[in-house]
């Protein structure tokens, strides 16, 4: 096996990461979570309104979710650069969320093939097994009992084929994205004012 000698520069970096990872560090304000959370909320709410007659819409509500994931992901850059060191859970919690967008714009592909609305139930489902893992990857109970309730709401969604299922998309919001971002943005808060 080969090994590859690090640098002093790069040894540094390495015994950094491992001693942020291993205080907790983590420079996370919430802001990103509570936008998109909201963002998630009002579209499924409006799209369940606008599939059941209730209101006019010139195009489907969930369109407005395009410019969300441009001021989220923005938010989330800014972030990023205040971060003092990227820790082995950081990233791999970003690939756990990279996989779960990329599969999510996979599975709003069946819109094309008219699928209906098996489609919220695939990204319930793969909602709730983006959240489990990551909870089980930052040992953060929350994500972990909020992962098994999206699973079980995941599993509900299969009886539940018809407009009344975003309401359960709506109920993912709040679970998975909203109240994270609450909580994380407190914490950041504390953080910030213990700094001071």
């Amino acid at each position: 096996m080969n090994e590859k000698e690090l640098s002093g520069e790069e040894s540094i970096k390495l015994i950094n990461r491992m001693i942020y990872q291993a205080k907790g560090y983590f420079f996370e304000s919430g802001l990103s979570s509570i936008v998109y959370g909201i963002s998630i909320l009002i579209c499924t709410i409006l799209v369940y309104f606008f599939e059941k007659g209730a209101i006019d819409f010139p195009f489907n509500p969930f369109y407005l979710m395009i410019p969300v994931f441009f001021a989220q992901g923005f938010i989330q850059f800014k972030e990023d650069k205040k971060k003092k060191v990227k820790t082995f859970t950081d990233e791999a919690i970003e690939h756990v969320w990279m996989g779960f967008f990329l599969a999510t714009f996979a599975a709003l592909c069946g819109n094309f093939a008219n699928a209906g609305y098996i489609i919220v139930t695939i990204i319930l489902l793969l909602t709730a097994f983006a959240v489990f893992i990551i909870g089980l990857l930052s040992k953060f109970r929350y994500n972990i009992l909020c992962g098994i309730i999206c699973f079980l709401i995941a599993v509900i969604s299969f009886f539940l084929q018809n407009p009344n299922i975003y309401l359960l998309l709506a109920t993912d919001a709040i679970l998975v994205w909203l109240i994270p971002g609450i909580i994380l943005r407190r914490h950041f808060k504390k953080q910030q004012h213990q700094h001071i």
